[in-house]
């Protein structure tokens, strides 16, 4: 009879081979068992002190009323059922409020003050503090002076002539044309600018016109050669609205953009003082206020035949009613001779537009030489006929290098071939 036989298991070669050993628990150490308990101790402690603190009733609140020294007063804000009163003291400074803008600073600081300390309080003045943020630039400077700004004005201005001024540096102080100074004033100050004379100086180049008789706007624009529409639309006039048919009142002031009136000869004012009726003798003054006048000069007379103010020269521009002279174009530094013998009475810069210049007398006549490069003489010098005392330039109002030429008679403009030959 056979028995059965349980097969051996195919042992795995891939399975741990060490020897099965019984593992014996540990007890831990005493001192780690203490730890644990005084660990949940205080965790129980803490929760319970939280919680203790969560069921308390809030305190009473208190606020901080700044005082005159260096230590606040801790004032309690009155609770529902209670009354504070604070015995008045020294008047408190508040220096500023808190800058956050809290409101209940305020009201705390006054809801624990007696009716005399909040009078004393209120009456006294608070004081802002300021602070800086970023960096400051100190100043320094505290001269008084304005800076005008460059912009355009909207009205005709009164300006007072001052020592010096001429015609052409007021205009280019205001950034207007000569003209537009002389047609907007009395043509006298064309010979007779003198200081402290009050003047019109527009706000653009243009007319200042007086209307004398009742006149259309049209009538108007048609003389200074503009459209109606410059003035009526001109915001100098507050003529809004109106047409050229528009009447304009005998007196009325009319500014009228880019007018332009009768042409404008500028002569230099000329002064004589004594001398004969002939214009010989005495002294004589060119253009003064101008850096090149020598005042006034002892005009003893002139010399004998006139000469040619240029050995050669080109013939570029004559004698009209507008050119008061002859234009003689010559290279650059060419000697320019005196026309005739006489004395300098300006020699130097001239201010309507001859640039450097030389101006001789020669008794009842003298002669101009304009837009030099160079002058030789000097003021009250005599010179005889033929003498150098300049050189050609393209100085002052010049579109090249010439000689501008003149010669006048009692200060009246002659054409010079009249009285030379050139």
């Amino acid at each position: 009879m056979f028995q059965s036989r349980i097969p051996e298991p195919i042992p795995d070669h891939l399975a741990d081979t060490g020897p099965i050993q019984t593992i014996r628990p540990q007890r831990p150490a005493a001192w780690r068992s203490v730890i644990g308990m005084l660990s949940l101790f205080g965790a129980v402690a803490l929760t319970l002190g939280t919680a203790f603190l969560l069921l308390m009733p809030a305190p009473a609140l208190e606020s901080v009323v700044p005082t005159g020294n260096s230590d606040p007063m801790v004032v309690p804000l009155p609770t529902q059922t209670e009354s504070i009163e604070v015995a008045p003291t020294p008047a408190p400074f508040v220096e500023s409020a808190p800058a956050n803008g809290d409101a209940s600073f305020i009201l705390a600081s006054a809801s624990s003050l007696s009716s005399e300390g909040m009078t004393t309080l209120l009456s006294e003045p608070i004081t802002v503090r300021q602070t800086t943020f970023g960096f400051e630039i100190p100043r320094t400077d505290y001269s008084a002076f304005t800076i005008i700004p460059d912009r355009p004005r909207s009205e005709v201005i009164q300006y007072e002539v001052q020592n010096g001024d001429t015609m052409f540096r007021i205009a280019e102080r205001f950034g207007l044309k000569p003209e537009s100074i002389a047609w907007a004033n009395d043509r006298g100050i064309i010979g007779g600018l003198r200081p402290g004379r009050q003047i019109n100086i527009l706000p653009v180049d243009g007319v200042l016109h007086n209307v004398l008789t009742e006149s259309t706007i049209q009538n108007i624009a048609d003389r200074f050669l503009v459209d109606p529409f410059a003035i009526i639309d001109s915001e100098y006039n507050d003529l809004f609205g109106s047409t050229p048919g528009t009447l304009l009142p005998a007196g009325s002031k009319v500014v009228i953009p880019g007018g332009q009136a009768e042409q404008i000869v500028w002569n230099p004012v000329v002064e004589r003082v004594g001398g004969d009726a002939n214009g010989a003798g005495g002294q004589i003054s060119f253009s003064p206020g101008d850096p090149g006048s020598c005042g006034l000069v002892n005009n003893p007379g002139g010399g004998g035949g006139w000469v040619r103010p240029l050995s050669s020269y080109t013939w570029t521009q004559g004698f009209s009613g507008v050119h008061t002279g002859v234009d003689l174009a010559a290279a650059e530094g060419t000697p320019v001779i005196a026309a005739n013998g006489g004395t300098v009475i300006f020699a130097g810069w001239n201010s309507y537009g001859y640039g450097y210049a030389i101006v001789l007398a020669h008794g009842p006549y003298t002669t101009i030489y304009g837009h030099l490069s160079a002058t030789n003489v000097r003021c009250g010098q005599t010179v005889s006929a033929g003498q150098s005392i300049g050189a050609v330039g393209s100085t002052g109002v010049s579109s090249g290098n010439h000689l501008h030429f003149e010669i006048r008679y009692n200060d009246i403009p002659q054409n010079p071939t009249s009285v030379m030959a050139l």
